[in-house]
């Protein structure tokens, strides 16, 4: 179809039939093991192992819808205040930064990653509408800097259950294509990069639920704890190591009961959002830091 299939270290080649000509990745499912210890164990029934390879591609027009349904969960419940298809179209238009995640040229992406820039965007609504919305949601005023200076937003999406070992190598291709961008004129010699996280925060069960005083009286007490944060995406976590800045905000149009809240627990599980702000200078330090953590 034209396009380039990406290379491990940013550089890009022009796509083939197989996957040694440009950069890919693989998952295993299934399995139980091997060996005479799993082979005395079993019932006579065996199950396969399933390698699935993985390759990188630029971003392109049949990627919209695929892309678009992945970017809700940027902003969860919030999404609707957001032109999401205008971002798209963004991320489209500067198809030599960032990449997706196929099997197959023309099939839908399972993840992607790049940076739109926010100063070279500015009069885009949905710009507005994001840096609006991040600027009201930090109480201490102190992204403001941030969003006025030379930054992007990182959009790093991808579809349920899709491994977190092709988050690096998205990551070191963007940093390299940043750089050569910018090396070349173009806008994207960003300082900062700035990215929301989808996250879980444990929500203490309110006096107002319809908990009857007796069941609560018979639920053993415990000491008080600290709540529980839990990042969706087990990379972010990482990624926090780098933050020079970072926040937590809740969604406004969240009105979901908590996961997990019922008569026999004390809390619950509630969507949240932590912005993390990073250094582009960072990237490839970051990439080796998250290779080393997520390596199999």
């Amino acid at each position: 179809m034209g396009r380039k299939r990406r290379n491990d270290d940013g550089s890009e080649q022009g796509s083939g039939s197989g996957g040694e000509d440009g950069y890919s990745s693989s998952a295993s499912s299934g399995g139980s093991g091997s060996g005479s210890d799993a082979d005395s164990t079993s019932s006579g029934a065996s199950e396969d192992i399933v390698n699935i390879d993985f390759e990188y591609f630029s971003p392109a027009e049949i990627d919209f819808h695929a892309m678009k349904r992945m970017l809700v969960g940027s902003f969860g419940d919030d999404a609707e205040e957001f032109d999401l298809g205008e971002l798209v179209d963004l991320v489209l238009a500067q198809s030599a930064i960032g990449s997706t995640v196929k099997m197959e040229d023309d099939a839908d992406p399972y993840a992607f990653m790049t940076a739109v820039g926010l100063r070279a965007h500015a009069s885009k609504k949905v710009v507005q509408q994001i840096t609006g919305y991040l600027r009201r949601k930090d109480k201490g005023g102190r992204l403001g800097a941030v969003l006025d200076g030379h930054s992007a937003l990182l959009l790093n999406e991808r579809v349920v259950n899709m491994p977190p070992q092709i988050v690096p190598p998205m990551l070191r291709m963007l940093g390299a294509e940043l750089q050569q961008a910018a090396a070349a004129g173009e806008p994207f010699d960003f300082e900062h990069l700035v990215l929301v996280c989808p996250m879980f925060r444990e929500v203490p069960q309110a006096e107002s639920d319809s908990d009857s005083d007796s069941a609560q009286r018979r639920r053993p007490q415990r000491p008080a704890q600290p709540p529980i944060d839990a990042y969706a995406h087990p990379e972010d976590e990482i990624i926090e190591e780098f933050a020079q800045l970072k926040f937590d905000f809740g969604l406004s149009r969240s009105s979901r009961v908590p996961a997990a809240r019922n008569a026999f627990a004390d809390a619950g599980l509630a969507p949240s959002r932590r912005c993390l702000v990073l250094r582009r200078a960072d990237i490839p330090a970051l990439a080796a830091r998250l290779e080393e953590a997520l390596a199999p």
